[in-house]
């Protein structure tokens, strides 16, 4: 599939484990791709020189005008790296100043990363309510809009492994539709060519449904199979986040006892039949790594 005329979209968030496959695939689909950088040296080094750079910052609105002109498409892949005073900053306020943008500029549609844990009601929970508010940004916008819900990257997996071991954090009995970023990335090309895909929500979701355990234990098995992996308990994660050093433990544990306690009840058939369903199987994903990266 390609567009008969390259039309002109901008990645935000276009350099991390997320948004460099999206913006890869939607050049390799005859995209015009921009991607928004506040770094545009370190951007030019880790994305080389398929992709124009601009500078532009979602928190400064005045930055935005000169990033969005004469831009056809806009797409959100924010992350606030689980600090609360950044999710605001950042997921809330950013995303509403690109969407009040966007609506100024005329642009045609505008999308976002959001999570398979978000049904578009705020819950008091942080980690899900920017993810919703984010949204509402979007919808409420009057720009066409598309919303992705995705589970959670096979990507991802090799963050469990700290400091030589293998870690969950908490029991996580709820198995989730693990899916790879690149089967990610061409459903998001999809969705900008396809109008079908305007105004709508889509919940993203691969192949398979594992536990975290059990996928961080597939990973492992071919991965690092020297590493047994082990759950830890809250309250063992607690005592090691109240040493030095330990801010990124606190933050986690907010977040993965939310997961805990939330089934991944949600319908992808939608997302299958308008964008094409995700295939890649954890053991093909591997297969890849960490060339996948």
């Amino acid at each position: 599939m390609g567009i008969a005329v390259k039309e002109k979209i901008i990645v935000i968030g276009g350099t991390g484990m997320l948004g460099l496959p999206v913006a890869r695939k939607l050049h390799e689909d005859g995209f015009d791709v921009t991607i928004m950088t506040t770094d545009p040296v370190r951007t030019r080094a880790r994305v080389g020189q398929d992709f124009r750079l601009v500078e532009g910052d979602v928190t400064h609105i005045e930055s935005l005008k000169p990033a969005f002109e004469d831009q056809d498409y806009i797409y959100l892949n924010l992350n606030s790296r689980l600090d609360e005073k950044l999710y605001q900053k950042i997921e809330i306020d950013g995303t509403a100043n690109a969407a009040k943008l966007a609506a100024e500029m005329g642009v045609k549609r505008i999308g976002c990363i959001s999570g398979a844990s978000s049904r578009g009601e705020e819950k008091g929970i942080i980690y899900l309510d920017a993810k919703v508010k984010a949204e509402r940004a979007l919808i409420e916008s009057g720009v066409p809009y598309t919303i992705m819900r995705p589970s959670w990257f096979f990507e991802g997996l090799p963050n469990f492994i700290q400091e030589g071991k293998a870690m969950v954090l908490g029991k996580q009995p709820i198995p989730r539709g693990w899916l790879a970023a690149s089967d990610y990335a061409r459903q998001v090309s999809n969705a900008f060519q396809k109008e079908e895909a305007a105004n709508k929500c889509f919940y993203n979701l691969g192949p398979q449904k594992m536990t975290i355990l059990e996928a961080v234990t597939a990973f492992c098995k071919r991965v690092h199979p020297e590493l047994e992996p082990m759950t830890v308990s809250y309250a063992m994660a607690k005592m090691r986040a109240a040493f030095p050093g330990g801010g990124r433990i606190k933050a986690a544990i907010g977040f993965f006892q939310y997961f805990e306690d939330n089934p991944e009840d949600v319908d992808a058939s939608e997302a299958d039949r308008i964008l094409g369903p995700n295939l890649t199987t954890l053991e093909e994903w591997v297969e890849t790594y960490p060339r996948a990266l």
